[in-house]
């Protein structure tokens, strides 16, 4: 009896910790789909330098996104670009120092600015991941979240 409370509580304490790093990875509150959050009047570009590359827990909370850090004449924003299997049309490999102008949804998670991209332009090539209404480019048919 002693072994199966040991086993429940350590099977409780794996989840509550599973649960925690996703809410930490997504601005808290559980997975965050990014898509509902994407907002057509908050729409900007930003030219800057790439600082850092990297990943979050995607609103499906079974893949990750791409993101980078991105250092601006307004100060640094993290940026979110895209699932990582996702593949466009024109597919930029960035790096950290590279000059980038990226338009996107400018939004607030747990409290710090966001850019929600939707195009990245980096010398004379454009990786396009949303349509300026949100839609992104890797959604088929209504399988995406409306704003």
């Amino acid at each position: 009896m002693k072994k199966i409370s040991a086993m429940l509580v350590i099977y409780a304490l794996c989840g509550l910790l599973a649960v925690g790093e996703t809410s930490a990875q997504s601005g808290g509150g559980g997975r965050i789909h990014y898509s509902k959050l994407y907002n057509p009047a908050t729409v900007e570009t930003v030219l800057g330098q790439v600082l850092t590359l990297g990943k979050t827990i995607s609103g499906n909370g079974r893949t990750y996104c791409e993101t980078l850090t991105l250092k601006s004449a307004k100060g640094t924003i993290w940026v979110i670009l895209k699932p990582e299997t996702f593949r466009p049309e024109t597919n930029l490999p960035l790096k950290p120092g590279d000059e980038v102008e990226i338009t996107g949804s400018r939004v607030a998670l747990t409290g710090k600015a966001a850019l929600i991209a939707a195009q990245v332009k980096k010398g004379g090539s454009t990786m396009v991941l949303r349509e300026l209404t949100g839609r992104p480019a890797w959604a088929v048919g209504d399988d995406w979240h409306t704003p």
